[in-house]
């Protein structure tokens, strides 16, 4: 099993859940984080004045999947939240040793 995170902007979550749903992925957590990447400063514009703005708000999804869905996943995420702007986000797999499914009891890949 593998574990999928992406960070994506939040433009694009609707985007992404659905593109996912019609892969065949049903369950994801979803959270808001900030950060920042190679570009340091973003000017913003807030009430007609310009600041800087050090971090950026984004959207950071997490799923297991199955060993072999893992490169389609990462390629249906990259699909929906595509641009062509810097700062589109980033996605990373990592292994999952194990995963069990606190209702049933189910573990593995049973628990997908």
């Amino acid at each position: 099993m593998k574990l999928v995170t992406a960070i994506v902007r939040p433009h694009r979550v609707d985007d992404v859940r659905a593109a996912l749903t019609t892969y065949g992925v049903h369950g994801m957590t979803v959270s808001q984080v900030t950060g920042f990447g190679l570009e340091m400063w973003r000017t913003q514009t807030y009430r007609g004045n310009a600041f800087h703005d050090e971090s950026t708000s984004n959207i950071r999804l997490e799923l297991v999947v199955a060993d072999s869905d893992a490169p389609d996943v990462v390629n249906v995420i990259r699909r929906a939240a595509a641009s062509t702007s810097s700062g589109a986000g980033k996605i990373w797999v990592l292994p999952v040793e194990g995963l069990a499914r606190i209702r049933t009891g189910e573990r593995g890949t049973d628990a997908l």
